[in-house]
This record gives structure tokens, C-alpha cells and sequence, in this order.
């Protein structure tokens, strides 16, 4: 089980390694995105959700290590879930989305997201 995969998500996701982030995800994979009505069934989609949401000021990520947990599916699988927090500046105010997130992980390819469903926590 490679437990990294979800750091490595998040490093790509706040440095802004759009490329690298979308590379993460399975030619099969799917997005239940945060900020996004619709699933997002193929790279071109999720290219565009991410290109969007790094578009916006000091965009970015913080897991909530302490609610992180990864359990392994098969020999070659796991899913990582817990809470994260996104963020970004809108008129010079910084917004925060708290978020809970479940991903399936394949651990031998390197689109290795197969599965991502994350949803705001409701106030």
C-alpha cells in the first residue's frame, strides 16, 4: 500500500503541478469534485475543474492528518479518506471550504487515482 500517493496529490495540488496532478488520475477514473455538480468522467474534465480552481489566489489544500485513514482493498489497491480543507483569496479574504474525501487508489500505475469523491461538510 502506498499511503504516499495522497501526499503526493496534495504536493501537486498546491504547487500547482496541474500536469502532474491530472496525471495522477486513471484514463477510467472519476471525479466527484468539491465545487462541481457533475461527475468528471475523463482528464479533459479534470484538467479543466483543476485549471479553475488553481486559477483563484493562493489556492491550495490542508489535510487533516489526524482523521486520515488508509485501508487496503486487494494486492494492488487502497482507499485513503478523511477530512481536508480547501482554500483560496477572494477579494483579498481568504475562503475556506472544509471537505471530507474518499479515494480508491491502484498502486502499480501512474494514473493511480481510480476513484475520488469529495463533498463540503455542511455548516
Amino acid at each position: 500500500m502506498n499511503i504516499n500517493l495522497l501526499e503526493d496529490w496534495v504536493s501537486c495540488l498546491n504547487n500547482a503541478q496541474l500536469e502532474e496532478l491530472v496525471s495522477m488520475y486513471s484514463k477510467e477514473g472519476i471525479l466527484f469534485a468539491t465545487f462541481d455538480k457533475t461527475p468528471l468522467d475523463n482528464p479533459q474534465l479534470i484538467r479543466q475543474y483543476f485549471s479553475d480552481f488553481l486559477s483563484r489566489d493562493g489556492a491550495g489544500v490542508e489535510l487533516e492528518n489526524s482523521t486520515v485513514h488508509h485501508t487496503k482493498l486487494g494486492e494492488n489497491y487502497h482507499n485513503s479518506n478523511g477530512l481536508y480543507t480547501f482554500f483560496y483569496s477572494e477579494n483579498d479574504q481568504l475562503v475556506r471550504h472544509k471537505a471530507r474525501f474518499t479515494f480508491i487508489f491502484n498502486n502499480q500505475n501512474t494514473g493511480s487515482i481510480l476513484h475520488h469523491h469529495s463533498s463540503v461538510i455542511p455548516t
